[in-house]
């Protein structure tokens, strides 16, 4: 079950990020984090209503989702979001999920995970993925001088960071309390307040026109969706497995931007074969696992 929940939270997120692609016109990166999130505020809190809680929980037992809510869903979606409208939502997509990598290290070094050489091997291949996607793609963004187009590719990178570490603290969080809505409640809320006092105090104006609402109303129920997955294979699966599971996100990401969004990005023959080196480094990863 683990192997489901993990690619139905990909899923989920794949459709965020094209309809949050798709749907962009003039809105802010900051203005489409904050309605996303607070449409994941209120969509999780009702959700806590119908579902037994536990019965004693201090701050103590939620420590580890409190954390994991600094890096992701804040700073990783936000880079995330930056990198789409620099490098396009392939290449940002793909290069953001390398952050099994990270997990996968952390799990290794800290979590006392264990791995083999053909798991290394996997992560090899989503190393060499992510490069071939990076070194022959091309910005979708006219505005953008050719040798300033390679900062971009900072952003999807943070994003990896900030996800990887944020997952391998969601493990640990769920490993003491298992309370998959709950815990995805924890993480959005945390991301949500941060932001939203940086807002408070900046005087940043939220915007959006009425169509571009609609896409990241949608984008936020399915981005509320995906963390419950996520939870939910982490609750049952291994670190090393459900990491890899989850970033399979850049194989719908492909097939959704081609069918919805063509003409908007830069589609050549080395970034398909980087993405599906992706898909291949996480399914090695998964399959054979100690």
């Amino acid at each position: 079950m683990e192997v489901i929940y993990a690619l139905l939270s990909s899923i989920m997120f794949a459709a965020t990020f094209l309809l949050v692609k798709i749907g962009r016109e003039t809105a802010s990166h900051l203005s489409i984090l904050w309605i996303t999130l607070t449409v994941n505020i209120f969509i999780l809190g009702l959700s806590n209503l119908f579902i037994d809680l536990p019965k004693s929980i201090s701050l103590l037992d939620l420590k580890f989702f409190i954390i994991s809510g600094i890096f992701a869903p804040l700073l990783g979606r936000l880079f995330q979001f930056v990198g789409m409208s620099r490098l396009g939502a392939n290449t940002t997509t793909a290069l953001t999920l390398t952050h099994p990598l990270v997990t996968v290290l952390i799990g290794l070094l800290f979590l006392g995970e264990s791995g083999n050489i053909i798991q290394i091997f996997g992560a090899f291949l989503i190393i060499t993925g992510s490069l071939l996607i990076a070194i022959f793609s091309g910005s979708n963004s006219n505005s953008i001088n050719y040798s300033d187009h390679h900062i971009y590719f900072l952003y999807p990178l943070l994003a990896s960071l900030t996800y990887g570490i944020s997952i391998a603290l969601r493990k640990l969080g769920i490993d003491l309390l298992n309370s998959p809505v709950l815990a995805s409640t924890v993480t959005v809320f945390v991301s949500w307040i941060i932001l939203s006092f940086y807002l408070l105090v900046t005087k940043f104006k939220i915007s959006c026109n009425r169509r571009e609402f609609n896409y990241f109303l949608f984008a936020g129920i399915l981005s509320s969706i995906g963390p419950v997955f996520l939870y939910l294979s982490l609750a049952i699966g291994n670190l090393l497995v459900v990491a890899p599971l989850a970033a399979t996100t850049p194989l719908f990401v492909l097939v959704g931007t081609w069918l919805y969004s063509k003409s908007n990005e830069n589609f050549n023959y080395q970034k398909t074969v980087g993405t599906f080196g992706i898909v291949i480094g996480v399914t090695l990863l998964t399959l054979f696992k100690d």
